[in-house]
């Protein structure tokens, strides 16, 4: 999911890090921020200095703890969320939509790691 702003992405969120930690910098406006919350690629996780250096990025770490663990930053987070879906700040990325008949073949295209942004099964 990104919040827009400027050429490229403002905020970046990154549940993989691994080898498309890159890919993803360069999609990044100048003084973005990516917020890195998960290690699912079984590689190694390198930070490039000079694509940082170049945009004046912040690579945060996070944890849904600090978040979800206390019920005042869940209630914010969640009206931030619904807020930016409402104004359309926020814009989460669709990679594919499954029906839910097809839930094994978005499994098997989940477990493949191809996806960039989100994959849906409607109901």
């Amino acid at each position: 999911m990104e919040i827009t702003g400027g050429q490229g992405a403002r905020v970046v969120f990154d549940p993989v890090g691994g080898p498309t930690l890159l890919q993803l910098i360069r999609t990044m406006s100048f003084q973005g921020i990516l917020y890195l919350y998960g290690a699912l690629s079984d590689q190694a996780t390198t930070v490039p200095p000079l694509a940082m250096i170049g945009k004046i990025l912040t690579i945060k770490g996070h944890n849904i703890w600090a978040t979800s663990g206390n019920p005042v930053r869940q209630k914010a987070a969640v009206d931030f969320v619904i807020s930016g879906l409402e104004k359309h700040t926020l814009k989460p990325i669709i990679d594919r939509v499954f029906p839910f008949d097809q839930i094994v073949n978005a499994h098997r295209y989940l477990e493949a790691s191809g996806q960039i942004g989100k994959i849906v099964v409607t109901i």
